[in-house]
This record gives structure tokens, C-alpha cells and sequence, in this order.
């Protein structure tokens, strides 16, 4: 009979300790904008970003981070080597891509590792506009969307 007691009691505790380690399955990303600022040399990046779920956040913190930079252009939004987000364990990149752009987040999951992905910025989404003498490129895709998680 104790020993029926006994894997109840580690079974229960198992179960309890799985429901509150959460996996992240994607980076929820809102409020993006990408653009360059006409007549100047600057370009911009800003949005913010949690993972799914949000209790998987490193932080616990379930409000996300806000992520943003200024930086030379001129007049092509340029890539961004890995930089972080404000007061969070958030980074992010962006990579030149077949006339695209590629965003990269991550966060770590643990002391192991981290959580990791990637999100297209496809050609169409980028547009290069004149305006007199000078061009700038912005982007034109949507403002909220999932950066999948991949194997890091």
C-alpha cells in the first residue's frame, strides 16, 4: 500500500512540475515597421515580440519586448547584426535575402540553450519609392505575424 502512496506522490509531481515548464512554439511579433527616412541617411526598425505562450518567456514576463533601432541606410534598409531589445532577454537580426530581408529572434530557454527563429521578409513586401533626388525603401508587409521556432 506505501509504495502505491509513494508513485502517486512522484507521478503528482511530475504531472505538476510538466504544467509549469512551457515550450515556446513561435515569437509573437506586433507593430512591425521597417523603413528609411526620406532626404536623411537614417533607416529604422521597430516592433515588439513574446514567445508562444507567453509564459515561456525567460522573464516570465508576459508583456514582451519592445525591440527597435536607428541606423545608416541610407537609402536601402540595411541588415543588423544581432542587437537586443529593451530591458528584456530578447535579441534580434536582420539579414539580407534574395532582395528580401530575414528577421531573426531569439531568447534563451534555459541555461542550455535558446529559443530561435526566423521570419521572410519577401521582396514584395519591400518597396523602393522617389522622392526627388533621393530613394528610400520601406517595408509594406503585415504589422502582426508568428516567426516560427526552429532547432537551435
Amino acid at each position: 500500500m506505501q509504495i502505491h502512496a509513494i508513485i502517486a506522490a512522484l507521478f503528482a509531481a511530475t504531472a505538476s512540475g510538466a504544467a509549469l515548464k512551457r515550450t515556446a512554439t513561435s515569437f509573437n511579433v506586433t507593430d512591425f515597421s521597417a523603413s528609411c527616412i526620406p532626404h536623411s541617411v537614417m533607416c529604422t526598425y521597430e516592433f515588439n515580440t513574446i514567445t508562444i505562450p507567453a509564459s515561456a518567456s525567460p522573464s516570465g514576463n508576459e508583456s514582451g519586448a519592445k525591440c527597435h533601432l536607428m541606423l545608416q541606410g541610407p537609402d536601402i534598409l540595411p541588415a543588423v547584426g544581432l542587437t537586443g531589445c529593451d530591458g528584456q532577454a530578447y535579441s534580434w537580426s536582420i539579414d539580407l535575402m534574395d532582395g528580401g530581408l530575414l528577421l531573426n529572434v531569439t531568447t534563451p530557454q534555459d541555461s542550455h540553450g535558446n529559443y530561435t527563429g526566423s521570419y521572410a521578409i519577401v521582396p514584395d513586401q519591400l518597396v523602393i519609392e522617389q522622392h526627388g533626388a533621393v530613394v528610400d525603401q520601406r517595408y509594406t508587409g503585415p504589422s502582426s505575424f508568428e516567426v516560427p521556432i526552429g532547432a537551435a
